[in-house]
């Protein structure tokens, strides 16, 4: 791959009769479920304020809640997940993950809900970084940006799928509680069949017996404030920071200002998520033939074009089923080149390690995003949402960090990557 320094030695095999593709697509079919979790509360929040009662302004509470929680768990399984079989922290997580969306089903009011979203979110953190830490182990450098495109881009599928089952599944007797059981049931049991198939992976702990021993505490303060590390979760966390600031406010627009309406917000999201399942994957192919340097400032590029098609006039300036889809799937094709440039800087020992504390920088960003808008952001006379060019501005400002950011970080890696003088 051009740009970024290569990763020595070979990857570790993929399970015996199991094929790297075999066992990418499992982990992005877990992938999945995390995915359609964090978008579940969109379309049913209004079923379950119908039902449990509360205020419709507390749904983003939810979202703040799981997104916090997230953090939080990512940054304290990043001192124990390395020490163990892959395989068994990834079923510690995923069934913790999946007994909190099952409780969620069985809640009496908002605030009990609160806590379940909270307890799901404190194991997605986690789980993610060992999903991200898992194809990182399997799959080689020149392969992995089109690997890690396949678990960013499960949140299109999420998208396409979830936005139309959710509210399905809510209209049937018993409400919302039966989409959070059918999502507790079949991630439950991807969960199992994807744990089940890859089979142990230990390659890391013996990595792990050549680095110098010490607290936990120790190994984790190094990786954090390492320079490769601290540019990698800045190049997440403005991925993550101006997706934020934006989606959130999306449906108020549309509804508001496009004069769309209900039927053409879901367009707005079925199309975009569309569009992503195609993008994304494109974008991680490419980043791994070219680099990730040129597909981040073209992904910069077409961030400007279309944020400020869809945000920085009266109106926007093509047709707004399109454009506003656009703005959808640039989102997650940013992160893509984010978290697959991100990959690079851990080593093999520390991989998991490293990806729960890029959930929890993911994590916090977002929260950030989506409290920052807010500050910008108001509604006029006519009733129409202000304040949306500021909001693009500032994400456009935010998408054009990710090239320098990777300048930086393959200079970086380039230098930690040379031989000591005198050495071959």
């Amino acid at each position: 791959m051009a740009g970024i320094p290569q990763e020595t030695g070979p990857a570790p095999a993929a399970t015996p009769g199991l094929s790297e593709r075999s066992l990418v697509a499992l982990l992005a079919a877990v992938a999945f479920v995390v995915a359609l979790n964090a978008t579940v509360m969109f379309p049913l929040g209004p079923f379950l304020v119908a039902e449990i009662g509360g205020r419709a302004d507390a749904l983003g509470y939810l979202g703040a809640v799981y997104s916090l929680s997230a953090a939080l768990g990512g940054f304290m399984a990043s001192f124990v997940l390395d020490r163990f079989d892959r395989r068994q922290a990834l079923a510690v997580c995923a069934m913790l993950f999946t007994l909190a969306i099952a409780a969620g089903a069985a809640v009496p009011d908002m605030a009990a809900l609160m806590g379940t979203r909270a307890a799901a979110g404190f194991a997605a953190g986690p789980l993610w970084g060992l999903l991200v830490a898992l194809v990182s182990d399997v799959v080689p450098p020149q392969r992995r940006g089109l690997a890690i495109s396949r678990l960013v881009g499960t949140y299109g599928l999420a998208l396409v799928l979830g936005l139309p089952a959710g509210p399905l599944l809510a209209s049937l007797s018993g409400g919302w509680r039966w989409a959070l059981l059918a999502l507790a049931l079949g991630g439950g049991v991807i969960s199992a069949l994807t744990v089940v198939a890859i089979g142990p992976r230990r390659d890391h702990l013996a990595a792990a017996l050549s680095r110098p021993s010490g607290p936990a505490w120790r190994g984790v303060l190094r990786l954090i404030v390492g320079l490769p590390s601290l540019i990698a979760f800045l190049l997440i966390a403005a991925s993550s920071f101006s997706a934020l600031l934006v989606s959130p406010n999306l449906p108020v627009f549309v509804l508001r200002n496009t004069g769309l309406g209900p039927t053409g917000l879901s367009a707005v999201y079925l199309l975009g998520g569309a569009l992503a399942l195609v993008v994304v994957p494109l974008t991680g192919r490419t980043s791994d033939r070219l680099g990730a340097l040129p597909v981040a400032a073209v992904a910069a590029l077409a961030t400007t074009l279309v944020l400020g098609a869809a945000f920085l006039g009266e109106a926007p300036l093509l047709p707004a089923l399109p454009v506003l889809a656009m703005v959808l799937a640039m989102q997650l094709v940013r992160s893509a080149v984010s978290q697959g440039s991100a990959t690079r800087v851990p080593l093999p020992a520390e991989r998991a390690a490293f990806q729960s504390l890029a959930a929890a920088v993911t994590n916090l960003a977002q929260a950030l995003g989506a409290g920052t808008a807010p500050l910008l952001l108001g509604i006029g006379p006519d009733g129409r949402l202000a304040g949306m060019d500021r909001v693009a501005g500032l994400a456009i400002a935010a998408a054009w960090t990710a090239p320098l950011l990777l300048m930086r970080l393959e200079t970086v890696l380039r230098r930690r990557d040379l031989p000591p003088v005198g050495e071959p």
